[in-house]
């Protein structure tokens, strides 16, 4: 056999043998994901969300304050109500894409007064949260907020127009390279109203609700006090966070808390 011919037969068995070593795990391979949906958030501060999915999408919320059924139309969630509090509704709207643009909480109060809190949304040119402007009974009128994303759509910075005058309220400086608990969920853009909310009243950094990796390390500005957070995470075989456990620091005082999450991932 002319030595040419077997010189091209050693090539070409070389190259098979490298594609091999590629598929059993050799640097380069990346392996295809498996899509997991959250099914419950357990928190160290004593809060238990248990989501319930039927084939049409999420039907429940147990353990969440202001609602905890959905209600649909055409395939989309167009109310909700909590099963303790008849006196209250919450409506949601969608812009020409199909995407939530408006939550709407109507009711009665105590005193039997009609009340409507309604929360806006508009979204940049990768249809990512833009803007949100908040209507809540604690706050003095309605606080809007506005977001910058890096390259790969996690939150980097939210402000709000605060004492006339845009401020910074939080900033994420480090995330990991894997998939957030609630990425691509319905569920997450549904309770963005409440991660601004949480952040303003709290200092607490929900931002897992809309992002697309986890966030290691961020600072939260409530008003003159500044709350540092560092975060680590234990993942699952496919990626997605089970337990995150992180120091808050307020104050130059850490205190360590911790979230527990559970999936139904495709087979």
């Amino acid at each position: 056999m002319p030595k040419i011919a077997i010189l091209l037969i050693l090539l070409l068995f070389l190259g098979c043998e490298s594609k091999k070593d590629l598929s059993l795990g050799i640097e380069g391979y990346v392996p295809p994901k498996t899509s997991c949906k959250i099914i419950q958030n357990a928190r160290s501060d004593g809060q238990n969300y248990i989501y319930t999915f039927l084939p049409t999408g999420l039907q429940n919320i147990q353990g969440f304050n202001d609602f905890d059924t959905f209600q649909y139309e055409n395939g989309k969630i167009v109310s909700a109500f909590h099963a303790s509090n008849k006196n209250a509704m919450i409506y949601f709207g969608y812009d020409s894409k199909g995407l939530l643009s408006k939550i709407t909480f109507e009711g009665k109060d105590s005193q039997g007064r009609f009340f409507s809190y309604p929360t806006t949304i508009t979204r940049n040119n990768i249809d990512k949260i833009d803007k949100l402007i908040l209507t809540w009974p604690t706050f003095d009128g309605k606080v809007e907020t506005k977001f910058t994303y890096d390259i790969n759509g996690n939150i980097r910075t939210i402000s709000a127009f605060l004492d006339y005058e845009w401020k910074t309220i939080l900033e994420n400086t480090e995330y990991d390279d894997k998939t957030s608990p609630y990425k691509n969920q319905d569920l997450g853009q549904i309770l963005s109203y409440y991660m601004i909310y949480s952040i303003l009243s709290g200092g607490n950094n929900f931002t897992y609700y809309i992002n697309t990796n986890n966030v290691k390390a961020s600072t939260v500005y409530e008003g003159t006090k500044k709350i540092t957070y560092a975060f680590d995470y234990v993942y699952n075989t496919n990626g997605y966070p089970t337990e995150m456990s992180y120091t808050k620091t307020t104050n130059n005082r850490p205190t360590q808390f911790y979230e527990k999450f559970s999936y139904d991932c495709d087979k």
